[in-house]
């Protein structure tokens, strides 16, 4: 297939009944193409479609005999975690703000009075 741009050599698409369809740039010389083609294999013996991770995706499939370094494991998993709390953080202080913000503007004693009054129909 004429890929529109001169970026990719192939591209894998997983079909409904569980198989997969490889679409090869037709510009690839004929050696290109059978390189193209095992690196589409690749990614579906791996089973490379259920991970989420695209760089680790393409390291292994560019050095498929290669096992991360323990300690490499570790480092990303540290990156991981601060990369989560990072994110936890964020939220926490988002919520913080609002809690304050309903502190200083709401009168439960109100809410509660009105609750007793009219039941739960605020």
């Amino acid at each position: 297939m004429d890929f529109p741009s001169k970026k990719g050599n192939e591209m894998v698409v997983p079909n409904e009944d569980g198989s997969y369809t490889i679409l090869i740039n037709a510009g690839l010389n004929y050696e290109s193409q059978l390189k193209a083609y095992e690196h589409a294999m690749s990614h579906i013996t791996n089973d490379d479609f259920l991970k989420g991770n695209v760089q680790e995706i393409e390291y292994y499939a560019h050095h498929p005999h290669k096992d991360p370094e323990p300690a490499q494991i570790y480092l990303d998993r540290i990156k991981q975690l601060q990369a989560e709390r990072r994110r936890l953080k964020k939220l926490i202080a988002r919520d913080q703000k609002r809690v304050e913000f309903i502190q200083e503007h709401c009168d439960m004693f109100h809410r509660a009075e009105h609750h007793y009054l009219y039941g739960d129909d605020l």
